[in-house]
C-alpha cells in the first residue's frame, strides 16, 4: 500500500516539473516575441530615419544637376552656341556637350546625379507666377512650320479658395478696382506679335499686334478666339472659360513660325502653360524654355526632378509695363506762363508748390 502511494505521489511530483518546464517555455516563447518586435520596431525606424536622409541627399542631388545644367545651358546662349537634345541618360549624340559636367558629388558616400534627360525644345512652357509684371514668352517654331494655334492654360494660385467663386458672366463692367475684385482667377492679358521675316519696323508691329483682356467667367465663356491684330481688334476684351480647376483660352488663326507673347495677370497671381500646335500637330517650340529631367542618386534611393528653365536667367520683363509708374500717387500739374514756365522742382523744402492744392 505504501508502495503505491509512493509511486502516484512520484508521478504527482514529476507532472508538477512538466508544467513548470512548460510554462517556462511559453513565457520565454513570449518574451522573444516581444524582444524581436521591439527589435523589428527599432530596425524599421532606423531604415526610415537612414531612408529620409538618403532622400533629402538625392534630393539635393537632383538639384546640383539642374543647376549645373541651367549655368551650362545660359553660358551657351550667351556664346551663341546651340543647345543640343539629351535623350540618353549617357552623353551619346550630343557631341560632348554635356560631357563637361561632373555627375559624381560625393564618391565616397555613393551621390550623385545618376540619368540627366534636356529637351531644348518642349512642346509645352511652364510659368508659375504670372502677375502684374509681364513675362515675355518667344514663340518659334523649332521645325520652321508655321503655327496654326496657340493654347493658353492657367490655374489658380489661391490655394484651397474655390477659384470659379465671384467670377462673372459678362464682360461689362469687367475691369473693377482691386478691391471689389472677388473672383479667385485674375484677368489675363497678353500681346501676340508676329516677328518673322525680315522688314520690321515700329509701324508693322504695331499694326500686327493682338492686344487682349481675357475675363475668367463662372460659365460661359469663349474657348477660342481668332487672331485679329491693330487697331480694328476686335477681340480686345473677352470671356474666357473657366472651371474650378483651370482656365483655357486658344488662339487660332495663325500663320507664321515666329511669334512673341507679353503676359501678365491682373488682380490675381496665376500659374501658366503655353502650348502651340502646327500642321503637323503639336509644336516643338524653341528659344524659350529647356526641359530638364534629372534623377539624383544617394546610395540606393532615387529622386527625380522634371522643371522648365528660361534659356535667360529670367523671363520677366526688364521694361516697365506702363508709361508712367509709381508707388505713390501721381501728381503731374503745369504752371505756363507768357515766356516762363516752371517747374516747382527747385523748392524742395516744401515739395513741390504746383501739387499743393
Amino acid at each position: 500500500m505504501r508502495s503505491l502511494q509512493q509511486r502516484i505521489q512520484s508521478i504527482r511530483n514529476s507532472e508538477r516539473g512538466t508544467v513548470s518546464i512548460m510554462t517556462t517555455m511559453v513565457l520565454m516563447i513570449v518574451i522573444s516575441l516581444i524582444v524581436l518586435g521591439f527589435a523589428q520596431i527599432s530596425r524599421r525606424n532606423q531604415r526610415e530615419t537612414l531612408d529620409r536622409q538618403l532622400s533629402t541627399q538625392a534630393f539635393y542631388a537632383a538639384e546640383s544637376g539642374l543647376n549645373d545644367v541651367r549655368k551650362l545651358i545660359q553660358t551657351a546662349v550667351d556664346n551663341g552656341t546651340a543647345v543640343p537634345d539629351k535623350n540618353g541618360c549617357t552623353d551619346t549624340g550630343t557631341g560632348g556637350f554635356y560631357g563637361s559636367l561632373n555627375t559624381t558629388l560625393d564618391a565616397a558616400n555613393n551621390v550623385s546625379y545618376s540619368c540627366l534627360l534636356v529637351d531644348p525644345s518642349p512642346t509645352e512652357l511652364r510659368y508659375g507666377d504670372i502677375g502684374t509684371t509681364s513675362v515675355i514668352v518667344p514663340m518659334t517654331s523649332a521645325t520652321g512650320a508655321n503655327f496654326t494655334s496657340i493654347k493658353l492654360s492657367l490655374q489658380s494660385k489661391k490655394g484651397t479658395t474655390t477659384p470659379i467663386t465671384g467670377c462673372g458672366t459678362t464682360t461689362a463692367n469687367a475691369l473693377k478696382t482691386t478691391t471689389a475684385w472677388n473672383c479667385g482667377y485674375g484677368v489675363l492679358r497678353f500681346d501676340l506679335v508676329p516677328t518673322a521675316g525680315a522688314g520690321l519696323n515700329a509701324d508693322s508691329l504695331r499694326n500686327a499686334t493682338m492686344t487682349t483682356f481675357a475675363v475668367p467667367f463662372s460659365s460661359g465663356g469663349a474657348a477660342t478666339i481668332p487672331y485679329v491684330a491693330g487697331v480694328a481688334n476686335t477681340n480686345n476684351l473677352v470671356g474666357m472659360q473657366c472651371t474650378n480647376t483651370g482656365c483655357n483660352l486658344t488662339i487660332n488663326g495663325l500663320s507664321q513660325g515666329s511669334y512673341y507673347m507679353r503676359i501678365s495677370s491682373l488682380y490675381q497671381d496665376m500659374a501658366l502653360q503655353v502650348t502651340g500646335t502646327t500642321a503637323a500637330g503639336a509644336a516643338e517650340i524653341a528659344g524659350a524654355q529647356a526641359k530638364i529631367d534629372v534623377t539624383g542618386k544617394a546610395q540606393d534611393v532615387l529622386r527625380r526632378l522634371q522643371v522648365n528653365i528660361p534659356y535667360r536667367s529670367s523671363s520677366k520683363n526688364e521694361l516697365s509695363d506702363y508709361a508712367i509708374q509709381s508707388t505713390d500717387s501721381i501728381c503731374k500739374r503745369y504752371s505756363v506762363m507768357d515766356g516762363y514756365y516752371d517747374s516747382g522742382t527747385a523748392d524742395v523744402t516744401s515739395g513741390n508748390r504746383l501739387c499743393q492744392p
